[in-house]
């Protein structure tokens, strides 16, 4: 997988836009400063962790506990689920893996990225694939791309929220047929 140099340098890391979590540590803001560091291109891929499951025999934290939580939305079987205390728009779902992400019966996309990992999960296939993971700072550093205060990373504004109706991208990110 090719990966990106990303060069040193500073940002202030957190939710400077009221649409966090204190108690994910998005506040308060507060500055950080990174050397230089190599990260992933792309995300891992399903096909890159069934090499890695296919190579070592490894078996995910998920796998073991025998569920995972799916966005409601993607369960094959809701009736099958139980909410998630607090946050009902997750299913604990029985089953649910990274090859079967929505619980069994479904398929991963060999070249969606990989869910359902945990991170002792993501700490053993970079060991396997030579990789280190990123921290959360070096991650969100990367992620902004050089736009430090933006509230996404490609700038301020949601695509196709311009007011004008000739815009080709919608609020999710895809294009509208012409």
């Amino acid at each position: 997988m090719p990966q990106a140099t990303v060069p040193g340098g500073g940002f202030v890391m957190g939710d400077a836009h009221g649409d966090g979590y204190r108690a994910d540590g998005e506040l308060p803001l507060h500055p950080v400063r990174l050397r230089g560091f190599d990260i992933d291109a792309t995300t891992v891929t399903v096909a890159a962790f069934g090499a890695f499951v296919a190579a070592t025999g490894y078996v995910t934290d998920a796998q073991r506990f025998g569920d995972s939580a799916v966005f409601h939305a993607n369960a094959a079987d809701p009736s099958a689920a139980q909410p998630v205390p607090d946050a009902p728009w997750w299913l604990s779902v029985p089953g649910a893996s990274w090859d079967a992400p929505g619980g069994p019966g479904t398929v991963a996309a060999p070249e969606h990225p990989v869910v359902h990992v945990s991170h002792a999960d993501a700490l053993a296939y970079c060991g396997w694939a030579g990789r280190s993971l990123p921290t959360e700072a070096q991650w969100e550093y990367a992620a902004r791309g050089g736009l430090d205060g933006a509230r996404y990373p490609w700038g301020t504004r949601i695509p196709g929220r311009t007011g004008s109706r000739s815009s080709r991208a919608t609020s999710r990110g895809h294009r509208r047929r012409r």
